[in-house]
């Protein structure tokens, strides 16, 4: 799209300001234009693979006789295709200087063309760079939310620190909740929900409707019936599963 732009200014502007025909301007416009679209790919390439991975001041450095090159490669070979008229095979190729006003214009063009080529290319590589960026991040796992080592339990008059590490169950008590440990027990105004929120999945099993069990607190397990199962705790009391906590158990197991 943007080379037709290119060819289509430089045809209308042939056609608008010499008495040459719409043919001989499209073949001005096809030597002016042709040669800069292609090295400005050829720049493109090189800018990308040899500049725009190097420092800072390489990069600004470079662009100095990069720019010069362009402009005068692009001179170079207007001059040449416009030697290659009727019967220059005939008569031989003739190439026609341009005028010092045309010369001059010729060279800022190619400098001006060269700097939006730079700029095109260096939004490519950055739009790449980017994209691999955000590919790299899309891909990384999501680090979980650290587990809690402790939590914060209220019962009705206080409230306690609780290693969790030490919960051997939580059991659901209506409205409340019963945690025990090994040497005591507290009965939480929270619900067994929000005990289940709270507590690491990792570490903790809804081994039934009414109860949480903390896995490395399993000291032993043994069928139960029905498709349930009793488990035996470390602080030799025991609870029996549902049906759905033992298949939870089950897909815990190693």
């Amino acid at each position: 799209m943007g080379a037709a732009l290119l060819f289509g200014a430089y045809w209308a502007i042939f056609v608008l300001t010499t008495p040459e025909g719409v043919l001989t301007s499209a073949w001005r416009a096809l030597y002016n234009t042709g040669p800069a679209i292609g090295l400005a790919i050829v720049v493109h390439v090189l800018l990308d693979r040899f500049v725009w991975p190097q420092s800072r001041w390489i990069k600004i450095g470079a662009h100095i006789p990069a720019a010069v090159a362009f402009a005068v490669i692009w001179y170079g070979v207007i001059l040449f295709l416009r030697g290659l008229r009727s019967g220059w095979m005939e008569g031989g190729l003739t190439m026609m200087p341009f005028s010092p006003i045309a010369f001059a214009w010729q060279m800022f063009q190619g400098v001006t063309f060269y700097a939006l080529t730079a700029l095109a290319s260096l939004a490519i590589a950055l739009g790449r760079r980017l994209s691999d960026l955000v590919a790299e991040l899309a891909a990384r796992p999501v680090a979980a939310e650290s587990a809690p080592s402790t939590i914060i339990v209220k019962t009705k008059d206080e409230t306690h620190s609780v290693d969790v590490a030490e919960i051997i169950c939580v059991n659901g008590a209506g409205d409340y909740s019963e945690l025990t440990f090994a040497d005591r027990t507290l009965l939480s105004t929270s619900r067994l929900g929000q005990f289940e929120a709270r507590l690491p999945e990792e570490l903790f099993l809804r081994a039934h409707r009414s109860h949480l069990v903390r896995l490395s607190a399993i000291t032993r397990t043994e069928p139960a019936g029905n498709g349930r199962t009793v488990l035996h705790l470390e602080n030799g009391t025991s609870v029996i599963t549902s049906r759905a906590g033992s298949r939870l158990l089950k897909e815990a197991a190693m």
